[in-house]
Order: C-alpha cells, then sequence, then structure tokens
C-alpha cells in the first residue's frame, strides 16, 4: 500500500517558522558529519526515542484483534484499509490489525509504515510521537533507508507544526542518510523538500531546478499527489520569476491528473494558484473569482497560511479596482490569522500598510495606530524569523552537494586508472543484457499474439457456471439448497442482461436482483462463479466490451475513456487494470492487433 508513502500532511507548501544561528550550527554539524558520526547521534537519542515509543505502544495495548482477522495476511489487512476509509470503526480496526501483525512479524519496514498509517489516523498532536517510535524502529534496523525515511516523516511534521528549525535539521539528516542508498524515491522526496525551503527563501530558479527534477521522476514513477504536488509547488516558483505561460500550462495539467487519479482534494490549490497568477497578470477581477472559489475548501484544510496569502491577494485586488470596502474585510483576516496562529509571511505585510492608509483617509487614529503597531509586529516577527534561515541554508545545502561531488571525482579519478578494464566489463555485461532483453521481449511478443489468439477464440474468456454439489457454508450457516438454485439462476439472469453496465452498481443491487441478502449472494457467487463479487462484475464487463471491439469496428476507435464509460467502469485505470488482470493483455494491444486482423483479412 502506497498511499501514505508519499506522507506529506494536506497540500500544504512548506513554511518557515523561528530559527537562530545557534541552531544552523547544529545542522552544519549534522549535515557534515560522517556516517559513523551520525549512527552515534541516532544512538545518543535511542534511548529517549524508545521513552517516547512507550507512549504509542501504551495507546494500543488494550488492543485486540478480531477472530475474523487473526488468520489473514498481512498483505490482506493493507488492502482492506483502502477498502473501509469510509467506515471510521472498520478502519481503526485495520489499522491497528495491521500495526498488531507488523509487531509479531518484527518487520521493520512494515512496522514503520504501520505506525505511519496509525498517525494518519491519530490527533495531530500525537503525530510527533509516532515519528520518534518510527526513529527507534528505524535506528534498531540500522538501514539508511528506514532511518532517512524516518527524518524525512518528521522534518514534514516538523513543518506542518511550523518548527522550521527541527524540520530543517531532520531534512539535512535525511538526506545523508539518503544519499547512501539506491532509493531514488526517497531521494527525490527529500530533494523535493529541500526545494520548498528555497523556494521559501526566495532562492526561485534554484528551487525551480529541483522540482524540475522531481517533477520528471514523480510523473514516471509515482502519479497522482506526489506529482500534483511538484506540479502545485511548480507554479508558485513560475509566478515568483513571472513565468505566467508556464504557470497556466502546469494548472491545466494539473486540473486533469487530479480528475483522472480522482485526486479532487488537490483541485482548489490549483484554483488557488491561478487566481494568485491572475492577480500578477493584473487581471484582478478573475483573480477575485478563482481565488474566492478555491478560499471554502481552503478553510476545511485548515491551511491557514495558504488562507492568509488568499485573503491578501482578494483584498488587494478589490483595493486596484478602487473597491476599498470590500477590500478591508479581507485585508483584516490577515491580521487575525496572525493573531491566532502567531505566525506570518513577507508576501502578505502589505496588508498592514493599506489598513493604516484606509484608516488614516477616514481620520481614525486609533485603528490607524492599531495597525501601524501591527505591522511593526508582523515585520520584526519576519525579519527574526527568517534572517538566518535565509543567510544559512542554502550555504549549507550547497556545501553537502561540493562535497559530494569531491567524492564522485575521486571516484571518477579512480576508474580512469582502470578505464580498460571496466570498458571491457561494461561491453560483455551490456552484450549480456542486450540479448537477454531481446530474448525476454521475444518471448513477450509470443507470449501476447498467443494470449490474443485465446481472447480472439473465447477460449481463455468464460468460466462456465457452476452449481455447488456440496453444501455452501457461511460461517455456522448452511445456505438451503433451494437458495442457491434460486440465486444461481437469477444470476444467469443478470449474465444475460446489462444491468452490470451500470457504473454505479454495487453488491446492494445485486443482493436486491437476486432476492438475498448481501452475504448470502457474495457467498453464493464466490462458489458457483468461482470468482468474488468485484472480480465477477469486472469479468462480465471486460467480456461485454471485448464482444463489442471484436464484433464491432466503431468501438476499435474509441479512446480508453470512452470503452471506460461503454464497460461501466468509473475510472480508465480501473478499466485497464480489469482488462488486463482478464485478458493479460492491455486494451490498446488488444486494439491494436483487432486492427492488423481486420487489415489483413482485407
Amino acid at each position: 500500500m502506497d498511499k501514505n508513502r508519499y506522507c506529506h500532511t494536506g497540500f500544504k507548501v512548506v513554511i518557515s517558522s523561528p530559527i537562530s544561528a545557534e541552531h544552523f550550527l547544529h545542522a552544519k554539524n549534522l549535515l557534515t558529519q560522517t556516517n559513523f558520526d551520525v549512527i552515534k547521534a541516532c544512538k545518543f537519542h535511542l534511548l529517549l526515542l524508545l521513552i517516547t515509543s512507550q507512549f504509542v505502544n501504551a495507546q494500543h495495548k488494550n488492543f485486540k484483534v478480531p477472530d475474523s482477522l487473526k488468520n489473514k495476511t498481512i498483505d490482506h489487512v493493507i488492502d482492506r484499509l483502502d477498502e473501509n476509509e469510509a467506515d471510521e470503526v472498520l478502519d481503526s480496526i485495520y489499522a491497528n490489525t495491521f500495526l498488531y501483525k507488523a509487531k509479531r512479524a518484527n518487520n521493520a519496514d512494515n512496522l514503520m509504515r504501520a505506525y505511519n498509517v496509525m498517525m494518519h489516523k491519530s490527533p495531530k498532536d500525537t503525530w510527533l510521537q509516532y515519528c520518534d517510535t518510527m526513529l527507534t524502529v528505524a535506528a534498531r534496523s540500522q538501514q539508511n533507508k528506514l532511518i532517512g525515511s524516518a527524518y524525512l516523516t518528521r522534518g514534514i511534521v516538523y513543518n506542518s507544526l511550523k518548527q522550521q528549525t527541527k524540520a530543517l535539521d531532520d531534512y539535512l539528516l535525511a538526506d545523508n542518510f539518503i544519499s547512501k542508498t539506491d532509493d531514488l524515491y526517497l531521494r527525490y522526496k527529500a530533494k523535493f523538500s529541500i526545494a520548498l525551503i528555497k523556494n521559501n527563501l526566495g532562492y526561485y530558479h534554484e528551487a525551480i531546478s529541483l522540482l524540475n527534477e522531481c517533477e520528471v521522476y514523480f510523473k514516471e514513477n509515482e502519479p497522482g499527489l506526489p506529482h500534483l504536488r511538484t506540479l502545485h509547488a511548480l507554479c508558485l516558483c513560475y509566478i515568483k520569476t513571472k513565468d505566467y505561460s508556464k504557470v497556466a500550462n502546469l494548472i491545466d495539467i494539473g486540473y486533469r491528473e487530479s480528475i483522472d487519479m480522482e485526486e479532487l482534494k488537490t483541485i482548489p490549490y490549483f484554483k488557488n494558484v491561478e487566481g494568485r497568477n491572475e492577480f500578477f497578470k493584473e487581471n484582478y477581477a478573475v483573480a477575485i473569482e478563482k481565488l474566492q472559489q478555491s478560499l471554502p475548501q481552503l478553510i476545511k484544510f485548515e491551511d491557514f497560511i495558504t488562507v492568509s496569502s488568499t485573503y491578501y491577494f482578494i483584498g488587494r485586488s478589490y483595493w486596484v479596482l478602487g473597491e476599498k470596502e470590500k477590500a478591508i474585510p479581507y485585508l483584516k483576516k490577515v491580521d487575525e490569522l496572525f493573531s491566532q496562529e502567531k505566525f506570518i509571511k513577507d508576501e502578505v505585510l502589505e496588508a498592514y500598510d493599506l489598513l493604516a492608509q484606509y484608516y488614516e483617509e477616514k481620520g481614525n487614529t486609533t485603528e490607524q495606530l492599531k495597525y501601524l503597531t501591527g505591522l511593526l509586529k508582523a515585520e520584526t516577527f519576519v525579519s527574526k524569523n527568517f534572517r538566518y534561515l535565509s543567510e544559512n541554508m542554502h550555504r549549507q545545502y550547497d556545501l553537502k552537494k561540493i562535497k559530494d561531488a569531491t567524492e564522485a571525482l575521486k571516484q571518477e579519478l579512480y576508474f580512469r586508472d582502470k578505464l580498460e578494464i571496466i570498458l571491457g566489463i561494461v561491453f560483455l555485461v551490456i552484450c549480456i543484457v542486450v540479448g537477454f532483453i531481446f530474448c525476454k521481449q521475444y518471448q513477450r511478443r509470443k507470449l501476447r499474439k498467443t494470449k490474443f489468439k485465446g481472447v480472439i477464440s473465447h477460449k481463455d474468456r468464460t468460466t462456465t457456471p457452476m452449481i455447488a454439489t456440496d453444501k455452501i457454508v457461511d460461517g455456522d450457516l448452511i445456505i438451503k439448497p433451494e437458495i442457491v438454485e434460486s440465486v444461481s439462476k437469477k444470476l444467469e439472469k443478470f449474465e444475460e442482461s446489462e444491468m452490470f453496465l451500470d457504473k454505479d452498481f454495487n453488491l446492494n443491487k445485486m443482493a436486491a436482483f437476486v432476492d438475498c441478502n448481501t452475504r448470502y449472494t457474495s457467498r453464493i457467487i464466490c462458489e458457483t462463479r468461482k470468482k468474488k463479487y468485484i472480480e465477477y462484475v469486472d469479468d462480465l464487463r471486460i467480456d461485454y466490451i471485448v464482444d463489442k471491439l471484436k464484433n464491432d469496428s466503431k468501438y476499435r476507435n474509441y479512446t480508453i475513456k470512452a470503452l471506460t464509460e461503454e464497460a461501466g467502469f468509473k475510472s480508465p485505470q480501473k478499466f485497464k487494470e480489469a482488462f488486463v488482470k482478464a485478458t493479460e493483455l492491455t486494451p490498446l494491444y488488444f486494439i491494436r492487433e483487432l486492427k492488423k486482423q481486420s487489415a489483413n483479412q482485407v
């Protein structure tokens, strides 16, 4: 299960908070330590982490695994986590069972994943305790990948809590460990986090360079939230560099991918960045519309940093349009959030200046003084809390890059001395790999041809319904034979109909159709069709669309999205997965071969 792998909280951009020169000296020391020294530092903190982990372990001490899950595999439990998100009670049971089984198996990787799942299902004020528990597990494993991942997760949590100093320390520690592994995902995750900090510091071009690398990797390997967050971060950077056309292009991609990947919570963020883009293009009326559309969801997500800047941009837009009375309530919201959250970014400071101007024009010296005082407090906060971060973080990260480059150069010189031997070995390896790839591709093409012929001849596609000769047992109950026979006959009618093409068709509707409860219906399908309910319906849909593609050439010109709708699937991704599972061929390959076959017949 990868849903929590990329464990940023919400869709918030990394923010900055109080930091001192001493903390940066600490960060520098962490960065320049050897791996041995860092391991020693981990051991130094291990006792504290073990104490902290007792809090988390105590929370789960009284949990008992339900009898129905005791003999289930850990993979079975992980799969059910995705299926029961809407039911908080079931979701909690599966999450706790995941943690219980991971502890019993003593598998560090699964144990960290389990604590990560539990963390995201717990109150935010307990997240750091879960992070420390994950660090304890990682430190015991002595695996660079797990230790780096644990520090990276805690750094992200610190960012969400506005503790940027500690977040930076953890990012640097994470990067130190992750750089010693071959895990590209973690490397790009760390690179993404550092890029966001560079963006906050004003190093926009450097941030863009890092984010572009992340975008290429995540697009290919981690589509969905990781890629969408990277697109959103690039939009913010390109706005700062005034490359508004690129922002517009990235927003369009973001909208489409949010819908295609069913990540609808990201849409308000792209709507918001679209409003900001229009603001800087001086299309203020459009900016107000887009920003206001995004605001309710951002408030619901409790992303007060983005909400604060949104209030400012709406107020500033009204101000420029000459509608100062409409601008003032939004500008006041900036001050209210600063008072509540004790945090503000420099891009919204002008709100105080505008408020002071407004009340000066009104002759209200009390309110004018209030907002001038507020401006002083806000500027003092920004100056105090961001100065050392801006002056030091950039240099610290680049010092590590120089160190890494030096080590790489030493390796290059070493290999240059052995060039002839290495080239000979490389050439031999390449020949072997190319030969192996050629053979595998030939075998794969041959296998796909065989599968295609099987589907065309209908030999591999259908399973003859079976009436169970033995009694069907469901728990402690035996399903009566007459019920089994009745349901089976109705299932045959169902298969002859096209009810399964309804994308909202579910087990409840099926039970109603066969006039039986959902439990018996599912059990009878499993026994007589030798498939689980979802696989049974998906196969009917695939059978239907395969038949249409074989016998009606117009369907071969349909897009995947159109075929998805025709077959009754909710998304192209689910359609493709079901098609491959049923036929062991992709839809595009199947259609291409059908077209070739038709052309040859002509």
